[in-house]
């Protein structure tokens, strides 16, 4: 079947692409179940690799997933985008068949499903999954919440005049609402609200009620986790929710991942690790890795790539989030991950967000102005809903428009969403490239006499990434040294027939600028020689082994 980036898969379509694809590529894909949902659901997890080149657990791994939240269907359509691209570009495009020969790739496209479902399907926008939580009767809790009051089929904004309003019309064009001067006292001001209802509504202050669907699966997970008075969405202890054992357990059962992707959206930036403390708390080597695939990532995608602690967080320590799924791949698995944050209306009309910084009303103003004229020129004016009265049951004249949030704004226009598909696609196919690459070298026979021979052999690592994929991965034991054996018919080994060698750096976390002068070389290990001595008879075949858990298994036949 040949896949369209036009729109956003319900969970059948989804399902029924990603048969379609395992059954017309059945070298290259498999696919599985990593678990269901609470709606039985299956929670589909992917394999891509060559199997005639070996199985996928002896090579080198990258993982990518999308969907963590339910409302960012952008990122399963990049997830499906490049599963579909790897497939049909096997054997015809030089880099993306050099990856399935020597790496395994694994994803998971959608990680909620049930969620998802009720983001495509009504009105309803949710975080992640539709639950009850914090609390199980949230239709008794007081206050506004959100609801098609007028039946459109859109939860959009509503405008209520309020001479103790904190918004006006901008004068520039009647769509914009922009802040109440400090000293402007006469006029037209307006309070705020998202479309809904408000219940148990005396006709006082309009009351926020608590979301019903509070559950964040990106605040699930073990590393820092906290509870809720802290982390609102936390669930009621790490790992709580199936989706989220589901992607944990489907990681922890594939130790060759290195690298990982999780799509997102919004903002158009690549948050690297660590979330949870200063990146000057990490293994240097990491952040050094971590800044130089992110560079790549930046040409590709025109996203910057910060670090998420210090410039996503702003460096606070009391209010980072915890629990998230990226934070735990790292500090926990040893495994570099990026969050990457696809799409960003604003900075396709050109509004500056990175870095962060607080901006005076004119500037916001000037930054709405510049949305509504993308939204004109590239939209035809679609993304904006204009202000139109609408008499509230509760509270009487009110205006309904403002921004379809969910597919321009929070996720990429239908019209734009191949491109952002392909761009992510190209960062993530680069990213693959920099797993690490056991190479097997200089093998040598040497006979000693009276059936006796001398092995040796050089074993490299000629990927990017060192053999243990992170450094953060030797710290937490998550990455087992390199082991070389050897083994034939009829071969007696004098001493030890495996030895274990170590990790092996890649050129990863040497990020210095070429000065000229005198220049020294790193201390960094990068090869190491193997020795064996063997008695054998003449023409027998010994076969060499070399296997890293992250770094694939190789192999070489000599023969005495």
């Amino acid at each position: 079947m040949e896949l369209r980036f036009d729109h956003y898969y319900l969970y059948g379509e989804l399902e029924s692409a990603l048969k379609g694809l395992a059954e017309k590529y059945p070298r290259l894909m498999t696919l599985e179940s990593a678990g269901k949902t609470p709606e039985g659901r299956d929670i589909w997890a992917v394999t891509i690799t060559d199997r005639e080149t070996g199985c996928p657990s002896a090579k080198p791994a990258f993982y990518f997933d999308g969907n963590h939240h339910a409302g960012e269907v952008t990122g399963s359509m990049i997830s499906m985008y490049i599963i579909d691209y790897l497939l049909k570009n096997y054997g015809k495009d030089e880099r993306v068949t050099k990856i399935l020969r020597n790496y395994t790739v694994y994803a998971i496209p959608r990680v909620s499903p049930d969620g998802a479902e009720v983001y495509l399907t009504t009105p309803e926008t949710l975080r992640s999954v539709p639950r009850p939580y914090p609390y199980p009767n949230p239709e008794e809790k007081e206050g506004l919440y959100p609801a098609d009051v007028d039946g459109d089929g859109e939860i959009l904004l509503m405008r209520v005049k309020d001479p103790s309003g904190e918004w006006k019309v901008s004068p520039k064009d009647p769509r914009a609402l922009v802040r109440r001067r400090p000293d402007e006292d006469e006029g037209t001001f307006y309070r705020v609200y998202t479309e809904g209802f408000i219940r148990d509504y005396d006709g006082g202050p309009v009351k926020l009620a608590p979301p019903k669907w509070g559950i964040d699966l990106n605040r699930n997970y073990p590393y820092s986790w906290a509870p809720d008075t802290r982390q609102p969405g936390a669930g009621e202890f790490p790992l709580s929710e199936p989706e989220t054992r589901a992607v944990a357990e489907f990681v922890a059962s594939h130790p060759n991942i290195s690298l990982a992707f999780t799509f997102h959206t919004t903002g158009g930036v690549i948050l690297r690790v660590p979330g949870s403390h200063p990146a000057s708390k990490s293994p240097h080597r990491d952040i050094e890795t971590l800044i130089a695939i992110g560079e790549m990532g930046t040409e590709e995608t025109g996203y910057p790539c910060i670090p998420c602690y210090e410039d996503f967080s702003g460096g606070n320590p009391d209010t980072f989030s915890t629990g998230a799924f990226d934070d735990w791949l790292y500090e926990h698995r040893g495994i570099l991950a990026y969050t990457v944050e696809t799409w960003n209306q604003a900075q396709r009309a050109g509004v500056s967000q990175w870095p962060r910084r607080p901006k005076s009303p004119k500037e916001q103003e000037e930054d709405f102005l510049k949305l509504l004229e993308w939204n004109d020129r590239e939209l035809g004016g679609a993304g904006f809903v204009p202000w139109r009265p609408f008499n509230h049951p509760q509270l009487g004249p009110v205006e309904i428009g403002g921004w379809r949030t969910k597919f321009v704004v929070q996720n990429a226009p239908r019209a734009f969403l191949e491109g952002e598909c392909h761009k992510n696609c190209m960062f993530a196919l680069r990213a693959m490239m920099t797993l690490p690459r056991l190479t097997l070298d200089r093998v040598t026979v040497r006979p000693l006499g009276d059936g006796v021979y001398h092995l040796s052999a050089v074993v490299r690592n000629v990927g990017y990434l060192s053999s243990s994929g992170s450094y953060q991965a030797r710290l937490v034991n998550k990455a087992k040294p390199i082991e070389v054996f050897i083994a034939g018919d009829s071969i007696e080994v004098v001493g030890k027939a495996k030895k274990e060698i170590g990790h092996l750096d890649g050129r990863a976390g040497d990020n210095r600028a070429f000065a000229g002068g005198y220049y020294r070389g790193g201390a960094d290990v990068r090869e190491a020689k193997v020795e064996w001595v063997v008695k054998g008879k003449t023409g027998t075949s010994v076969i060499i082994t070399v296997q890293g858990e992250r770094a694939g298994v190789v192999r070489a036949t000599v023969t005495l």
